[in-house]
């Protein structure tokens, strides 16, 4: 059994630590994981989306802690979430909605049973004190039905825009990775003829490899996760556009090829 942790936490000081302690104490034969403890402080969207990178390649069974958490400690509620093969725990503000939009739900329950909490409950590290051990506890048995009722689960409109004919597409910035690449939500899973107009900016060609442009020029390419990126070869797309998420993209589809 495998606990995966994704939190804005960092590395710096004891939080992460506190809630692996927690969890290994209820369950010492559990394996705790990091997906990442350094998405961008409050970015739910920014977590989501890592997530929605990650969790595919976990073992079935694999329990998934998240914790980005502006509203800790108000009234915003917890949620437990069980798909065919895996169980996310996260706030209820919209972590989980890239996951969502592509999975069946099985159940979905409001974590509120304190019988699985700690005794002492923090207002600001809910953490340590609510998502670590309930997930403990869940890795050892525990139904989610003795966790709390039934959530009234909204599955998410669908984030992606699917390419798949000629055309013109318009999506958006998503994500920027550390080397500063600008990560769309143009899925696509053929190859393909095309450009990309980025504001006044035009890519005529959808590239391969970064290597198939020249030093320090612009690169459209289709991403390991199948979404179109844009790069600058050996420089940092996100200084030298000076982008922002949400910012939109044109992808102009000349042709597709199956692959």
């Amino acid at each position: 059994m495998i606990i995966a942790l994704l939190t804005d936490f960092g590395n710096r000081d004891w939080f992460v630590s506190a809630m692996k302690a927690v969890i290994l104490k209820i369950n010492p034969n559990v394996k705790v994981l990091d997906i990442t403890h350094e998405i961008t402080p409050q970015d739910v969207r920014e977590a989501g989306f890592v997530l929605w990178n990650a969790y595919r390649y976990f073992p079935p069974k694999t329990i998934f802690v998240c914790v980005v958490d502006p509203k800790v400690g108000s009234e915003r509620k917890i949620i437990a979430v069980e798909t065919k093969n895996y169980i996310f725990i996260a706030p209820d503000n919209g972590l989980l909605d890239f996951v969502l939009s592509e999975v069946e739900v099985l159940r979905a329950v409001y974590v509120e049973n304190k019988n699985y909490f700690l005794e002492n409950i923090s207002f600001t590290f809910h953490g340590r004190d609510i998502f670590a051990p309930v997930s403990a506890y869940i890795s050892r048995g525990v139904d989610l039905n003795e966790i709390g009722t039934e959530a009234d689960l909204k599955i998410p409109e669908k984030i992606f825009v699917d390419v798949s004919t000629q055309g013109d597409y318009k999506g958006e910035i998503i994500y920027i990775d550390r080397f500063g690449n600008l990560i769309t939500n143009l899925k696509i899973s053929n190859k393909i003829e095309g450009e990309v107009r980025f504001r006044e900016y035009i890519i005529e060609k959808i590239s391969s490899t970064y290597a198939e442009v020249g030093q320090g020029q612009m690169v459209a390419l289709i991403n390991s996760s199948n979404l179109l990126e844009i790069g600058v070869r050996n420089g940092n797309a996100k200084e030298f556009f000076k982008a922002n998420c949400g910012e939109n993209v044109i992808l102009r589809v000349k042709q597709v090829m199956k692959i």
